[in-house]
């Protein structure tokens, strides 16, 4: 098990809610969207071109044109130089908060195959991804393929980086998409020593001089006293190198050290990496963490993603990752360290980072880990004043006007459809059913959605209808006072799954999230026959697998239109009356026989 909060070697204690300092190791005695919209080009341009390139030489500027008029052209052409294009058609318009985003404009047509792409002819077609919203500072990436040749989900990716002295999109990784090691001549280790020291608490542990080798991490102990290895994260073990002294170990061994305060962050539910609810669960406690742990960078001097390529992180991962870190609006988030990417889930675990040798013993400075659910952590904020702050500041990462209570609450109701399962196969008969309560819109958030579309479309919500699902981690960004009416399918509360966005809004304290819990056999359209041979005679108690809670993820739904009516009927005058959550509040639907964290009492 890992050390619960001691004092440094010296120091006294401090309560579990605040760093009181690392305490050295002994010496002596010390967890989807739907894949990301792609744009189609043809070869033939000019490799990487990203529409036309700013001039960048002097300016000469016409003695009569009016001050206001050349301040204007300065800026906005400094502006075409530093931000790339986002990777839409040309034409279309996007905006977000990032300095990194582009613009309306297009990264280019006609751009040419990437080099290294093999017998390309002019005829070859290639899809480039969107790359629009935040970016580490001075790397931005767009994932290419050939037409027809997209790589399976875990397969190699090609990537294009922007470069922003050319303005055109290019195959060179920039330098600052790395983070390179220093030498340690000269600079105090932390505690005075290279050996590790850890600091935790029940939702966080920091570390001093962590050390990470060929894609394995280590507590570098010395001394003659052993220590117990213990989990960094879910996925990862934290093993123990214990030597006789650590400073002489370090003499006879190719090192280097990463400087500064970084975050390491393993996104638990790596094989769905798509899905943004699990995100959230991770991010928002990590939120609360940044803001309470005063003397850890914010936002981190890095930020190491554990498992998962590139071409995962989508934009609402960005922009809900850069608002967990504390980046304020025009800024980007800072450098990404990953693995190197593998054409294999089971080598893209224990792949090395990227830019250090297998040989090479690295050292981070000061490292934080949250820990996950499974680890003992949180799903959400640690207070309502975090939940409501994370809510304002990313309406104002994109412009939007603060979230506040409207009154009155107007009558709009989006149904957030889902297209490859969960979908409601009696939909004409539920929106209809739906219409008799105030105006209906229908709405289908993928990766290819814009997150600022997105989150325009939750402010103008009041009320939101949706089966479970992932794309449910947009509900705590609603106004307050609006409304979340969930559909939760046959067969699914194993481990609290059910409750994992009501547990989100309920930290708001000013959304009201009711649901309906599908109970019969008939309610249930199972995708895949094989599933309904394999679990649909399954009473709910005996679905505590992760095969069968894994089968009721493709599923369709035949819903219970009167009971839906019933409880619209029942609730929503009081939503649209302005009454205060707690006020309206029902009980939540649980799965008789199970206890409050999914298991069976």
């Amino acid at each position: 098990m890992p050390p619960r909060k001691r004092a440094a070697a010296g120091g006294s204690g401090g309560d579990d809610g605040a760093q009181a300092g690392a305490a050295p190791l002994p010496a002596a005695a010390e967890q989807q969207q739907q894949p990301a919209n792609k744009k189609t080009i043809k070869d033939g341009g000019a490799p990487g071109k990203a529409g036309k390139r700013q001039p960048q030489g002097s300016w000469v500027l016409s003695r009569g044109l009016p001050l206001l008029v050349v301040v204007a052209a300065v800026l906005a052409a400094l502006a075409a130089q530093r931000r790339p294009p986002d990777g839409l058609a040309h034409g279309s318009s996007s905006s977000s908060g990032s300095s990194s985003s582009g613009d309306a404009s297009s990264s280019g047509s006609g751009a040419a195959a990437p080099s290294g792409a093999g017998n390309a002819t002019a005829a070859d077609e290639w899809v480039e991804a969107d790359a629009r919203g935040f970016f580490p500072v001075g790397c931005k990436w767009r994932e290419v393929y050939r037409k027809g040749e997209e790589p399976g989900f875990w397969g190699l990716r090609r990537y294009q980086f922007w470069d922003a002295k050319r303005g055109a999109w290019g195959d060179a990784q920039p330098a600052a998409c790395g983070v390179r090691g220093m030498s340690p001549q000269g600079r105090r280790w932390r505690n005075g020593s290279p050996r590790s020291a850890a600091n935790c608490n029940d939702k966080y542990c920091i570390y001093d001089n962590l050390w990470y080798n060929n894609g394995r991490w280590y507590l570098l102990v010395d001394g003659d006293v052993g220590v117990e290895p213990w989990k960094l994260t879910r996925n990862v073990e934290l093993n123990i190198h214990h030597v006789t002294n650590a400073t002489d170990f370090l003499a006879s061994t190719k090192h280097t050290l990463v400087a500064g305060d970084t975050l390491v962050f393993d996104f638990v539910f790596f094989l769905h990496p798509t899905a943004i609810g699990h995100w959230s669960e991770m991010l928002f406690p990590l939120f609360s963490i940044l803001r309470q742990e005063r003397g850890f960078a914010r936002p981190p001097t890095q930020f190491v993603q554990l498992h998962l390529k590139r071409a995962h992180m989508m934009e609402w991962v960005r922009a809900t990752l850069a608002t967990a870190l504390g980046v304020g609006p025009q800024r980007d988030l800072p450098p990404i360290m990953w693995q190197h990417e593998t054409g294999h889930i089971g080598e893209q675990m224990g792949s090395p980072l990227e830019g250090f040798s297998p040989s090479t013993w690295v050292a981070f400075d000061r490292v934080m880990v949250v820990k996950d659910t499974y680890m003992g952590g949180v799903r959400t904020f640690l207070s309502q004043a975090d939940a409501h702050l994370y809510r304002k500041m990313l309406y104002a990462q994109y412009g939007l006007p603060p979230p506040q209570a409207r009154k009155p609450v107007p009558r709009v109701i989006t149904f957030q459809r889902k297209r490859a399962n969960r979908r409601i196969v009696n939909e004409p008969e539920f929106l209809s059913m739906l219409a008799e309560f105030g105006e209906v819109r229908v709405v289908e958030f993928n990766a290819s959605t814009p997150f600022k579309e997105q989150l325009e479309t939750i402010a103008a919500t009041s009320v939101l209808v949706s089966v479970h699902t992932s794309n449910l981690a947009n509900a705590q960004f609603l106004q307050p006072g609006s409304a979340v009416f969930e559909i939760i399918q046959r067969n699914w509360f194993w481990h609290g799954l059910d409750r994992s966005f009501q547990v989100q809004t309920a930290m708001m304290g000013d959304i009201h999230h009711y649901a309906l819990r599908c109970r019969r056999a008939n309610e249930t359209v199972y995708i895949q026959e094989r599933d309904k041979h394999r679990f649909g005679d399954w009473e709910p108690l005996e679905c505590n697998t992760e095969e069968c809670v894994e089968a009721h993820t493709n599923v369709d739904v035949r819903l219970d239109i009167p009971a839906f009516r019933s409880l619209l009927a029942d609730r929503l005058p009081l939503v649209f009356a302005g009454w205060p959550v707690e006020a309206a509040a029902i009980p939540w639907p649980v799965q008789e026989g199970a206890d409050d964290d999914g298991g069976m009492s």
